[in-house]
């Protein structure tokens, strides 16, 4: 059965037949997952439409229309994941292909907050305060894949306000570093206002009270809905939202502070909203990849004692120290014990950046096996260490570690080197708007374009010297792994 995927504005009408058809093509595929949760959406919608059939306050119908409008978002994005899969399945395709052997990097907490919209209209409108009192309603979704959330509903947004703020904090979890995240701007336009905002209140109420006893039809026209406001099967026809702009972003847009962005306006029809989009929008764009946070390896390694001031290493293992490491957040961090991990503080760190070299110990000047260097040069700063593993399986598994540690690096780019200050998602309700200082005051519109080049290029230069490193330890591990003793080598993974 054929859906239509694209839609612009609510209701989404889902026929139950090609609901089925979904059904059927989840339990195919063997995923209970999916098949779970559009069962819960279309729930949900059937009671929300329910929900709108009765509701007569206007606020409750607004909250029921969006509501119903997020919940079909979300169905057609699980039913179009399912068609995904299927084509995947029957043209051969493995969705979770590795990068490097069986690594795969690592998935990120992606943050969206402080979104602020701002308005542009007319002098006469906003200065002079003459024209149209039109009065909008306004609500934001987000889409990382299947995942979508939406934001509160801003209510009376009018030619006073110079900006739309949403206090909300979204946040996206297991995310891969090939996202796009997808903003998009929905509007209702509160038609009753164009009407009655210069009536008088005793007529007002004279209408209001004849809304209430006149025909359903007209009852329903005074009180802002259309003429096709019914039920269509389980579905409700109640206040529309448009699709009023959207935007992306990208791993590239990643950054630790408020940065603006461009919306791509779309076309709006003639019976439809005005809302005075400037163009731009403002948020703060966070990612916390799992690589600092998760330990990428952990486990006991030997260090020799004097590692940082000679590399010139000897048979005199009173010159080593066993520590127990774990390998995250761009360093190694080492303690006595595994128990002291919760307790205290690490004894000291080694850094393990896109400057480190890593490279296996020449047998002629090393006499202990399994044994391996570590050296980090940034500006002046300078860290070398000697490391040995207990036994070739350990080698193996630090070596991995490293790689995996670096793989993440290399996809991650610069998320994994800012300082990241991720706020906790916020409730599903909240305030429906505080009123902050206008965004022509305290925001500039930045050129981004080069920003972007500067970004672009950094990024590039990063990955190239990763990718590098991290090809250095592929090759090495395999040499590792190999039944034949590896010969003497320095072979440096750094620049």
């Amino acid at each position: 059965m054929a859906v239509d995927l694209e839609t612009k504005s609510t209701p989404i009408i889902l026929e139950d037949m090609s609901v089925f058809y979904y059904r059927q093509l989840a339990t195919s595929l063997q995923d209970h997952d999916l098949q779970q949760k559009i069962d819960h959406e279309i729930k949900m919608r059937d009671g929300t439409a329910k929900l709108l059939a009765a509701s007569k306050h206007p606020a409750q119908m607004l909250e029921a229309a969006k509501n119903l409008l997020t919940s079909n978002t979300r169905i057609i994005s699980y039913m179009t994941e399912l068609q995904r899969r299927k084509t995947a399945e029957v043209m051969g395709k493995n969705s979770t292909s590795s990068v490097a052997g069986n690594q795969v990097p690592c998935k990120a907490k992606v943050c969206v907050s402080d979104i602020r919209i701002p308005l542009m209209w007319k002098d006469t409108d906003h200065f002079k305060n003459k024209g149209d009192h039109r009065r909008y309603v306004v609500f934001c979704l987000l889409k990382i894949g299947t995942e979508i959330y939406d934001t509160s509903m801003v209510n009376n947004v009018d030619r006073s306000m110079t900006d739309i703020t949403f206090d909300d904090v979204i946040a996206f979890n297991n995310i891969s570093h090939d996202f796009e995240c997808k903003l998009e701007i929905y509007c209702h336009k509160l038609h009753e206002d164009l009407t009655i905002a210069s009536t008088s209140k005793k007529l007002r109420k004279k209408m209001n009270d004849l809304s209430g006893s006149v025909g359903r039809s007209v009852g329903k026209r005074l009180s802002g809905l259309k003429d096709d406001a019914d039920i269509i099967g389980n579905m409700v026809l109640g206040p529309r939202f448009e699709l009023m702009a959207t935007g992306s972003l990208t791993l590239a847009d990643v950054d630790n502070c408020i940065r603006t962005y461009d919306l791509q306006l779309e076309p709006v029809s003639e019976a439809g909203s005005e809302l005075p989009l400037f163009g731009h929008y403002c948020c703060k764009f966070s990612a916390h990849p799992e690589c600092l946070r998760e330990p990428a390896g952990t486990g006991f390694l030997n260090l020799q004692a004097n590692s940082q001031a000679s590399l010139q290493e000897d048979d005199d293992l009173s010159k080593w120290k066993k520590y127990w490491c774990v390998l995250k957040n761009l360093e190694m961090a080492c303690w006595s014990s595994p128990t002291d991990v919760d307790v205290t503080q690490p004894l000291f760190t080694i850094p393990v950046t896109k400057n480190t070299q890593i490279s296996d110990a020449d047998p002629r000047t090393c006499k202990r096996s399994h044994t391996f260097h570590l050296k980090t040069v940034q500006g002046e700063f300078v860290s070398e260490h000697t490391l040995a593993a207990e036994n070739k399986e350990e080698l193996n598994k630090w070596w991995e570690a490293f790689q995996q540690h670096l793989l993440d690096q290399v996809f991650w780019k610069h998320a994994c080197e800012q300082p990241v200050d991720m706020r906790s998602a916020s409730p599903r309700k909240l305030p429906l708007f505080l009123r902050k200082s206008s965004l022509y005051e305290d925001t500039p519109i930045n050129d981004r374009s080069s920003y972007n080049e500067e970004v672009i290029d950094n990024l590039q230069m990063d990955e190239k010297q990763l990718s590098q490193m991290l090809n250095t330890l592929m090759g090495e591990a395999k040499e590792i792994r190999g039944d034949t003793s590896s010969t003497a080598s320095s072979s440096s993974t750094g620049t």
